[in-house]
């Protein structure tokens, strides 16, 4: 008897891919503490194994929102939260973490240049709504559950240029890397989801050194005002005690190259 398909398309590093994407950054110091409701998704939220690997120290918070045109497993679309440095059991030292990914298709969640089987990315799978022209500011991007019953949006942020011209300049994470800003990413193991076989678990640790490059950034602004719900908003600007707009970067034309992870142990 032939074997049963896999549930998606095996898609196994390494990775080219190339998309359009927007950072918006901010500090956060760990003497305030990380909030778990908009730091992991609810799966990861409840796993000791994920949230306890490793201090967290604070640092740079980032928000990426990405739309690609192009990967092994097709176009989507993508919004990841990385909130700064995490120590790694072992004397590994302390690296960046991706804590929160969300994507528009299920064959990047259990593969992906990021993903949960490939990398341990924490990826689950989201709907977006875009209003406006993704790859020319303004506009606003919406993330909602899965399923499609729920309207009521968990992330929302717009987009826009500065008031007045900026030129462009070409990013590089090799060049960011020389001058002493790491690039490498640790990923813990990953819990199994109770259904199904797209958001796998996984049993190790994971390194991995994204080489990203794009020949036109630009500087956005980022807007994180948060949509009312139920006549009430927790986190009115997404993050407790930030506040709405912050300054950005728009990387076009980019080049996501992932090779094979480093496996290690803590």
């Amino acid at each position: 008897m032939a074997a049963e398909s896999p549930p998606v398309k095996i898609a196994p590093p390494p990775w080219t891919c190339h998309y359009t994407a927007y950072v918006g950054a901010f500090y956060v110091s760990a003497s305030t503490g990380l909030p778990r409701d908009v730091a992991y998704d609810p799966l990861e939220a409840a796993s000791a194994t994920f949230t306890e690997a490793g201090v967290w120290k604070g640092g740079m918070v980032m928000i990426q929102l990405l739309r690609y045109t192009s990967t092994p497993v097709g176009p989507y679309d993508e919004m990841l939260v990385a909130p700064g440095n995490f120590d790694v059991p072992g004397g590994h030292g302390s690296h960046t973490r991706i804590t929160r990914i969300y994507v528009s298709q299920r064959d990047t969640t259990f593969n992906d240049e990021s993903g949960r089987k490939n990398w341990n990315i924490p990826k689950h799978i989201a709907r977006f709504k875009v209003t406006g022209d993704f790859s020319a500011p303004p506009f606003t991007i919406q993330l909602f559950p899965e399923d499609p019953a729920d309207e009521t949006p968990f992330f929302s942020a717009s987009l826009k240029h500065l008031g007045f011209w900026t030129p462009s300049f070409p990013f590089s994470s090799r060049f960011m890397k020389r001058i002493g800003v790491p690039s490498s990413m640790v990923q813990p193991p990953l819990p199994q989801a109770k259904s199904g076989d797209v958001v796998c678990g996984t049993d190790r640790w994971c390194k991995s050194e994204p080489v990203i490059y794009s020949p036109k950034a630009k500087l956005i602004w980022m807007d994180l005002k948060q949509p009312e719900k139920k006549g009430e908003n927790k986190n009115e600007h997404w993050w407790p005690g930030i506040k709405r707009w912050h300054l950005g970067v728009q990387l076009q034309n980019a080049q996501l190259d992932l090779g094979e992870p480093e496996v290690i142990k803590p």
